[in-house]
C-alpha cells in the first residue's frame, strides 16, 4: 500500500492547536436553575417526588423516582427512570454523561439543573456578591444571574463587562477565567501588567496566545490599531478578550464597532441600585474585618441609613465603611477611632454624621455590652468626640 505524503497528518506546535487545554472538572453539585439552591452529589444521587429521594421536587409531572445520577471513574451519568422524561440539550434522553457547566431538565415543566465542579462551587458565593442572589434578578434582567454567568464563562465567548469603577469588574473577570474551560491557560490582566498598550503586538505573539486577556478600556486613550484588534480577535491567536468599560460606546471607539458588538455584554449595576444586597455585603465585609458588628445589631435608624446611602465608590465604599465602623466600635468613640485609623477626626466625624447620616450610638447599649464586654460598654455610651 502506497501512502501519499501530502495526505499525512502534520503535528502542529502546541501554540497552533485549537480547542481548550483543560476540560471541566468532576461534577460535585447541582444548582437548581432559577434559585441559589445547590445540592451536593454523592456516589449515587436520586431526583424525584418521593420523600426518600436525595433531591425532592414536588410537581405532578415528576415521577416518584424520576432519575438517578451515578458517579463512576470521574464521570457523571444521568439515567432517566420516569414517565415524563429527562431532557438534555433540548432532547429527551434515557441516559447521558453530564459535564460541569452543562444543564439538564426533568419533567414536562422543565425543572432545570446546572452541573457545577469544584471551581464553580468555590466561586459561586463570590458571584452572588458581585451579581446578586437569584431573587434580585426578577426585575434586573440586564445583569446575568450567577448561573447565567457560569454558562457564559464556560462557552468561551469574548466579554464586555460594563460598570462604574469599583464594581468588582476585575474580580469578575478573574472568576470567569477560573470557572471556564480555559482556566489552565494564562490569565493576563493588563491593569496589573508593566506592559503598555504599545507592547500589545509583542504580548499577543508571545505570552497571550491561547490566553484570557483582560483590558480596562478606561485606560485606553486612543483607538487600537486595526491590525492589533485583528490579532486579538483572530482564531490564530485564540485569545479570549474580556474588556472592561463604562459603556459599549467606549468599546466601539477602542475596537471598532464590528468587533465591539461581537462582545457578550455583562452589566454590573452600581451598589446604590442594589438595596437588597447592601446588608449582606456589609455583613460579609464585617466578617473579613474580624468585626463583631452585623447589620442586625445596629440601631434601626443606623441600619436604614446604611441601606439608603449612595455608596459613591461602590465596593470600595463598602469596604471602607466596614473598616471605619469596626474601628469605631472597637475604640468606643469616633475620636479614638480616627487616631487608630490614622485619619483626621473631622474627616471621620463628617463621614459618619453628615455623609452617611448615622446617629450617635451606632448600636444599642445592651448590644454593645454583649458584643464587647463590660469594659467597652462604658466607652460606647460616651458621646462620640
Amino acid at each position: 500500500m502506497t501512502t501519499n505524503p501530502s495526505l499525512d497528518t502534520t503535528t502542529l506546535p502546541e501554540e497552533q492547536r485549537g480547542g481548550v487545554d483543560n476540560g471541566p472538572g468532576v461534577v460535585k453539585a447541582l444548582l437548581r436553575y432559577g434559585t441559589d439552591t445547590r445540592h451536593p452529589l454523592s456516589t449515587r444521587t436520586t431526583i424525584g417526588s418521593a420523600a426518600d429521594c436525595d433531591i425532592v421536587i414536588t410537581d405532578p409531572g415528576i415521577s416518584k423516582h424520576h432519575c438517578r445520577l451515578d458517579h463512576k471513574r470521574g464521570r457523571l451519568r444521568v439515567t432517566d427512570e420516569s414517565k415524563n422524561g429527562t431532557y438534555f440539550e433540548g432532547e429527551r434522553d434515557k441516559s447521558f454523561i453530564l459535564k460541569a457547566g452543562k444543564m439538564f431538565a426533568v419533567g414536562p415543566n422543565a425543572c432545570q439543573f446546572l452541573a457545577l465542579d469544584d471551581e464553580m462551587c468555590t466561586h459561586y458565593p463570590e458571584l452572588t456578591e458581585i451579581l446578586g442572589l437569584q431573587q434580585e434578578h426578577s426585575v434586573r434582567s440586564e445583569t446575568p444571574s450567577p448561573a447565567d454567568m457560569i454558562l457564559a464563562a464556560r462557552n468561551g465567548a469574548p466579554l464586555l463587562i460594563e460598570s462604574q469603577p469599583h464594581c468588582e469588574q476585575h474580580r469578575l473577570a478573574g472568576i470567569v477565567h477560573k470557572v471556564s474551560l480555559f482556566r489552565a491557560r494564562p490569565f493576563i490582566d493588563l491593569a496589573s501588567e508593566r506592559n503598555t498598550f504599545a507592547d500589545l503586538p509583542t504580548l499577543l505573539r508571545k505570552r497571550a496566545r491561547k490566553a484570557t486577556l483582560v483590558i480596562d478600556l478606561e485606560r485606553v486613550e486612543d483607538p487600537f490599531d486595526p491590525s492589533v484588534v485583528s490579532m486579538m480577535f483572530s482564531s490564530k491567536y485564540q485569545v479570549r478578550v474580556i474588556a472592561l468599560a463604562r459603556s459599549v460606546d467606549i468599546a466601539d471607539t477602542a475596537f471598532g464597532k464590528n468587533h465591539a458588538r461581537a462582545l457578550h455584554r455583562i452589566l454590573l449595576p452600581p451598589v446604590a441600585t442594589r438595596p437588597q444586597a447592601v446588608g449582606r455585603l456589609l455583613d460579609r465585609m464585617f466578617i473579613d474585618e474580624d468585626s463583631p458588628l452585623r447589620m442586625s445589631l445596629l440601631a434601626p435608624e443606623n441600619e436604614s441609613a446604611l441601606l439608603n446611602y449612595s455608596w459613591p465608590d461602590n465596593f470600595l465604599s463598602l469596604r471602607g465603611a466596614a473598616k471605619w465602623l469596626t474601628a469605631i466600635v472597637r475604640a468606643g468613640s469616633i475620636n479614638q477611632a480616627a487616631v487608630d485609623l490614622g485619619v483626621k477626626r473631622t474627616t471621620l466625624h463628617n463621614w459618619y454624621s453628615e455623609q452617611v447620616g448615622l446617629s450617635r450610638n451606632l448600636v444599642p447599649d445592651r448590644i454593645a455590652g454583649a458584643m464587647l464586654g463590660a469594659s467597652a460598654k462604658s466607652a460606647i455610651r460616651k458621646k462620640h468626640g
